[in-house]
């Protein structure tokens, strides 16, 4: 079911809303960091960007709106906004301090968003900073009027959280390359078991390292940097989470240690605290210090070097907890947070550098997502597999998902790849909300890679996706799975994976069928409709997939307006049967939508529907147009008839003979040339009254002149008898008829009566010359849509002529001309289909015309002849034929288009023929 065009336009509103508030906001927070908040420059703004967000949220059916980031992209509720590179340096900054998205909710205050802008200029470009103020600011209550979604490696205990990592460590003094983060997998142990083992009983050797292991009551082992020692007695060889503790508030003093003075340094204090550490402890400690030069690397023991150390002992002392599988995935990061109070002064001390850098604009790489890269990248393939394929997937950041997948892909094994990527998609449906929410977010980040991965993975994502869409009844999560829904869906549109459109379609209408405003608000941001234009110009080029026409019964609506908008622009024949015949394919309610649109729509729009009616539905299109034609303007009545005259189809001559009451007279010269050439011989009776002069003033000479032309075309015998007595009837010492009435019924008359013509003829006073430039027939076969209805001749110079209309005159210059019109050089914009009086310099006199004007490019004009006394035209035939003389004439047909009638753009080389 497609959108209404009041739906659509409020979708596209919104979102052009919501793009307005995102510039004054992002405005909002360079004033406030220049000026300050308090400043009247920053308080006029914060009043614009308050108003702006409040129209915005006002337009939403209650869900609000979800600022999100996607590498250096911002999404609106999941999709990409094209921004500048203030905007993409917002999003950067964003995703640096570890915010998937910002959610703004219609329980939005003046008051949160004052306090979320104050955030933003208290922590500068920081991204740890930002974190935390964010944090102060807003708090994390539910019912906030602004929430922020972060980015995390594992799930985190609310309990626990000590303010997250990303605003704890910075970066570190000496090096800043690297943020050193030693302490937070360190903090992660509990429960006593395990960092460096020493066993013995009865054997030799010890077991100390990084990550030993031993049991409490059996045999003790250790592996790391010493040979392995057993035996059966009771050495624990574990440290405890408070000889942890107590390590690092060593590691600490000895770093606060390396930075002061030598003349400052206490040694009696250090040797203090090392001896009150338990001897597992300091048997640990020993071993790391003994690996110092191979860590530090460059050969210096600084305050720099124990942070390297620390580092890496952290790392491999979390790794290997996880690996023996005393803790699960999701328990990582509780490990790393339980510790920060013991980091605090450490803190103090690194931060010189980041705020160093961050003064002078330099976004500084997370010391959260650091150390989730070292640890992720120390983790083995066995390990990483287990994770990626377990229940906890969703745990994984989606940068380290990415990573893995595209390694896996390079490899040559995609079916992995495939495997990772279902089941972290399937993690949306887990039952802890905490779960879908961060499946969500990553969702968003790795549409792309779901994408280019496997041709399915994204229809089955969608369907996951889309499912617990339609079940989800939190509000906040909803707008999450709906932004990654959208995303995922743009993906599938971008690169024409039509089955993964028809399942997002799919799941949409079930989500439709639950919640209708949600689905409303998905629609326009899926990435379909606004594409079928290119869906239906890839139809055209060869054979319609069948997924591509399984997405198009979807949205028969949209994809009717489509094909109506394309019909109009086609400028071949095999184009608008193709558009005929896919929109039949496409089903009823396409061609009901049709009519709905002629029936219901302003005469602009409903034009459009003229054209696929004239041969999916003729009685329902002549019903509606003898109604509807009365109230329109000429021009749309031009647009009528050549839409109909485009579709070709065999009914169209009846169907115009019936209209032309109803149509401008203006107008009536075109109508009668396209019945001559619908080859329909039962509109022969209308058209011999039009050329007998029986239909009043309305129908001047020149429609008499038009419709003996139509008959010839049509070989319309009946006619024969009326067209040889306006040839042969003499008065006394003239003709009883015009001349130029007495050439056009000879000329129709070579076609339906032949053995008459070559009879009389010669004897009729008519010279071969005056019967050279006859109306040419109908090709059928024709490639274009319209068919030239005469020989064209260039001009051997150009041709000065003044158009005049009720807007003004224009001055052109004539190239090309026929019988029935010509093309102009013009630098005037004139309006579609105006109607104007031609002169054209010819001679001493001018030639004068009622013409129909249409631009044919650029600088072009065409000009169609709607009326002009017989003795201007008979003027323009000899006109024509003086200029034919020694040049080349065109008989073939022409490429003609709607809004651009290029009725003679090109001359071709043909012979002049013996006769015509």
């Amino acid at each position: 079911m497609a959108l209404s065009p009041l739906a659509t336009m409020n979708s596209n509103t919104r979102t052009t809303a919501a793009r307005t508030f995102l510039r004054s906001l992002n405005i909002l927070l360079k004033f406030t960091r220049l000026y300050g908040f308090a400043h009247v420059r920053s308080d006029a703004q914060f009043r614009t960007a308050w108003s702006e967000l409040q129209s915005m949220l006002a337009m939403d059916s209650g869900v609000g709106f979800l600022l999100g980031v996607s590498g250096t992209k911002l999404l609106l509720d999941g999709v990409p906004v094209e921004g500048t590179p203030a905007e993409r340096s917002f999003a950067e900054l964003l995703g640096r301090a570890g915010l998937a998205s910002i959610a703004f909710t219609t329980r939005v205050t003046a008051g949160e968003l004052a306090e979320f802008v104050k955030a933003f200029a208290l922590a500068g470009t920081k991204p740890g900073g930002l974190a935390a103020q964010l944090k102060a600011a807003l708090g994390d209550s539910p019912s906030a009027g602004i929430r922020m979604n972060e980015i995390r490696f594992v799930a985190e205990d609310a309990a626990n959280t000590k303010g997250g990592l990303a605003g704890q460590i910075a970066a570190q003094a000496h090096d800043p390359q690297k943020l050193l983060q030693m302490i937070v997998a360190a903090e992660g142990v509990e429960g006593g078991r395990g960092f460096a083992g020493a066993g013995s009983d009865g054997g030799s050797g010890s077991g100390a390292g990084f990550a030993g292991s031993g049991a409490g009551q059996g045999g003790g082992s250790g592996a790391g940097a010493g040979s392995p020692g057993s035996g059966c007695g009771s050495g624990s060889g574990m440290a405890l989470e408070e000889d942890v503790a107590n390590l690092v508030r060593l590691l600490s003093s000895i770093h606060h240690a390396s930075q002061q003075p030598a003349g400052n340094l206490d040694p009696e204090s250090l040797k203090h605290e090392f001896t009150e550490l338990p001897t597992n402890a300091q048997e640990m400690l020993r071993q790391a210090l003994a690996s110092l030069p191979a860590i530090a690397g460059d050969g210096k023991t600084d305050g720099t070097a124990l942070l390297k150390l620390a580092e890496h002992m952290a790392i491999r002392f979390a790794l290997r907890r996880f690996e023996r599988g005393e803790v699960k995935v999701n328990a990582v990061r509780q490990m790393m947070d339980r510790m920060g109070g013991e980091i605090e002064h450490l803190r103090k001390i690194l931060t010189a550098h980041e705020e160093k850098m961050s003064k002078s604009g330099i976004l500084v790489e997370s010391h959260a997502d650091i150390l989730d890269r070292q640890f992720w990248a120390a983790v083995p393939e066995s390990g990483k597999r287990a994770v990626l394929l377990s229940d906890e997937a969703y745990c994984v950041p989606p940068r380290n998902v990415r990573q893995h997948v595209t390694q896996l892909v390079e490899q040559g094994r995609v079916s992995e790849a495939v495997n990772i990527l279902m089941n972290y998609a399937g993690c949306v449906q887990n039952r802890d909300a905490d779960a879908r929410r961060r499946t969500a977010i990553g969702l968003s980040e790795l549409a792309e890679l779901y994408a280019k991965t496997a041709q399915e993975l994204l229809g089955q994502a969608l369907r996951l996706v889309g499912e617990q869409v339609s079940l989800e009844e939190d509000r906040e999560m909803q707008a999450l799975l709906g932004a990654a829904f959208a995303r995922l869906s743009q993906e599938a549109s971008t690169r024409r994976n039509f089955s993964a459109m028809r399942q997002a379609l799919e799941s949409l209408a079930r989500v439709e069928a639950r919640r209708s405003p949600l689905a409303e608000s998905l629609r326009p941001r899926i990435g379909v409709e606004n594409r079928l234009g290119e869906f239906m110009e890839e139809a055209l080029r060869g054979k319609c997939p069948a997924e591509l026409m399984d997405v198009l019964r979807r949205v028969p609506r949209a994809a009717a307006e489509q094909a109506a908008a394309r019909f109009s622009r086609s400028e071949k024949r095999e184009e608008c049967r193709q558009l005929s015949k896919l929109v039949q394919e496409i089903g009823a309610e396409a061609v009901a939508h049709l009519r709905r649109m002629l029936h219901e729509r302003p005469a602009a729009e409903a034009v459009t529907a003229t054209g696929l009616l004239s041969e999916l539905d003729v009685p329902a299109l002549e019903e509606e147009l003898l109604e509807r034609l009365p109230g329109w303007d000429r021009a749309y009545h031009d647009a009528v008839v050549r839409q109909i005259a485009s579709a070709g189809a065999p009914e169209r001559g009846r169907l115009l003979v019936v209209l032309m009451d109803r149509l401008d007279p203006v107008v009536w010269s075109e109508v009668v040339d396209e019945i001559g050439m619908s080859g329909d011989t039962e509109t022969a009776r209308a058209l011999l009254a039009l050329a007998q002069g029986e239909r009043g003033s309305a129908a001047g000479p020149y429609i008499q002149v038009k419709a003996i032309e139509a008959l010839g075309r049509l070989r319309a015998e009946e006619a024969a008898g009326a067209l040889r007595k306006i040839v042969e009837t003499r008065q006394v010492f003239r003709w009883a008829q015009p001349n130029e009435l007495r050439v056009v019924a000879a000329q129709a008359l070579q076609n339906i009566d032949p053995e008459w013509a070559a009879a009389y003829l010669p004897k009729s006073g008519l010279s071969a010359e005056d019967l050279g430039l006859a109306p040419l027939d109908a090709m059928p076969d024709a490639a274009w849509l319209r068919q030239r209805r005469y020989a064209r001749v260039k001009l051997p110079r150009a041709m000065n002529a003044v158009a005049e209309t009720s807007h003004g005159e224009y001055t052109m210059t004539a190239q090309l001309l026929s019988l029935g019109g010509g093309l102009a050089v013009s630098d005037a914009r004139m309006t579609q289909g105006v109607q104007a009086s031609l002169k054209m310099q010819a001679g001493l006199r001018p030639l004068k015309a009622r013409v129909l004007m249409r631009r044919a490019g650029a600088q072009h004009v065409g000009f169609e002849f709607v009326e002009m006394d017989l003795e201007e035209r008979t003027r323009r035939q000899k006109a024509a034929r003086s200029y034919a003389r020694g040049c080349a004439l065109s008989y073939t047909s022409i490429n003609w288009r709607m809004e651009a009638c290029v009725y003679f753009c090109v001359v071709e080389s043909e012979a002049w023929p013996s006769s015509s």
